[in-house]
């Protein structure tokens, strides 16, 4: 009876966040017990996906690096999503941020062959 109870509740929010950010970026969420740095892959993108009431400026430079490198590795662009928990019934935008080299690499014209 329990099983049928847990598979009528509803996503937490970050878990429904993941979800949209992945339809967002034309990918798949990975689930949290993966274990990996990575919420969401596209073809083109690695992502970590943050709902969170505080997040520190030093923080989210912090996570941008490390998903730049991440994406880097396996030639992808490397993002972060935030999305502020500001309550419920109070809506926040999503942000995406990046580091200037992932912005650049993202506005280069691509190599024709």
């Amino acid at each position: 009876m329990q099983e049928v109870a847990e598979r009528t509740m509803p996503d937490k929010p970050w878990k429904q966040l993941e979800r949209e950010v992945a339809h967002l970026l034309g990918g798949r969420r990975y689930p949290a017990n993966s274990g990996g740095r990575v919420d969401v892959e596209s073809p083109m993108v690695v992502a970590q996906v943050k709902h969170v009431q505080r997040l520190s400026l030093a923080q989210l430079e912090e996570l941008c690096v490390e998903m730049a490198a991440l994406g880097q590795e396996q030639g992808k662009l490397g993002l972060v999503t935030v999305k502020r928990r500001a309550g419920r019934g109070t809506p926040t935008p999503r942000l995406v941020v990046m580091t200037e080299g992932v912005w650049v690499a993202l506005n280069q014209p691509e190599e024709s062959g």
